[in-house]
């Protein structure tokens, strides 16, 4: 009885984190650029605690209906979003793989989001002042206009200013968000460049997030809806507890 409610309160924090990751979705459903986090729960993977053959756990007792340890596993969408037109020349979106860089106090970081502007030394920034890199560091547009072809090259008044430096990875679903529209690589994953073929960057326009409102919203119900079941069962399995405790005839000697 008091395993069911550690599996219950268990699966509640579980549960509760993927309601927290949905709502993050939805609250960032008009962010530019922004990647949404799927989530799933499922049984634990550690095989000595499934139920085996004939309807038993690992433990060789007999399984339980929502006895079976949950974990949650998730992973960044790397779908695109919908590519709108501004026609500010700061604004830039990437239609195909890859990721802008820049620069942070804690390391390259990733971004979908092209929102850029220039700050006093006519750099190439985000909103937020992080360098954008180039293929050979920080791009600085020191003529009156600035001109980005598909391919990332930045030109000034007809100089070539630098080319967009945009990398993909082998498992983009692996990074994690940092805040402000970042994303940032495991230790054990280094980006890569990106073919210059593979993608096209256009110059005027961002990519919108690629959170579908509608479909967050139900998941967010369906995922409210069994952390009150798991709820329920606490409390039943409580209230067993509680008359087991202290209704039931005590053995004497």
């Amino acid at each position: 009885m008091i395993r069911s409610l550690n599996t219950a309160e268990k699966a509640m924090q579980v549960l509760q984190v993927k309601i927290d990751a949905l709502a993050n979705n939805l609250a960032n459903a008009d962010s530019t650029g922004f990647r949404q986090v799927l989530t799933r729960v499922a049984e634990k993977s550690d095989p000595a605690l499934r139920p085996a053959a004939g309807g038993t756990q690992g433990t060789g007792s007999p399984a339980k209906a929502g006895s079976v340890p949950l974990e949650l596993t998730n992973a960044l969408d790397a779908r695109p979003g919908a590519i709108k037109a501004t026609g500010r020349q700061t604004d830039l979106a990437l239609m195909g793989k890859g990721f802008f860089v820049v620069s942070s106090p804690g390391g390259e970081r990733y971004t979908r989001n092209g929102s850029f502007m220039l700050n006093e030394q006519r750099q190439l920034t985000t909103p937020d002042g992080l360098l954008v890199q180039g293929d050979g560091g920080p791009l600085t547009i020191e003529g009156s206009s600035m001109s980005v072809e598909p391919d990332g090259t930045i030109t000034s008044d007809g100089n070539v200013v630098g080319r967009l430096k945009i990398v993909d990875f082998d498992k983009p679903f692996r990074l994690e968000h940092q805040g402000a529209n970042l994303l940032k690589a495991p230790a054990d994953m280094a980006a890569q460049a990106l073919p210059k073929q593979d993608t096209v960057v256009a110059q005027g326009h961002l990519e919108g997030s690629n959170v579908n409102p509608i479909d967050t919203l139900v998941a967010m119900i369906e995922a409210q809806r069994a952390f009150e079941v798991q709820a329920k069962i606490m409390t039943t399995e409580d209230e067993m507890l509680n008359k087991a405790v202290n209704y039931l005839p005590r053995a004497t000697g």
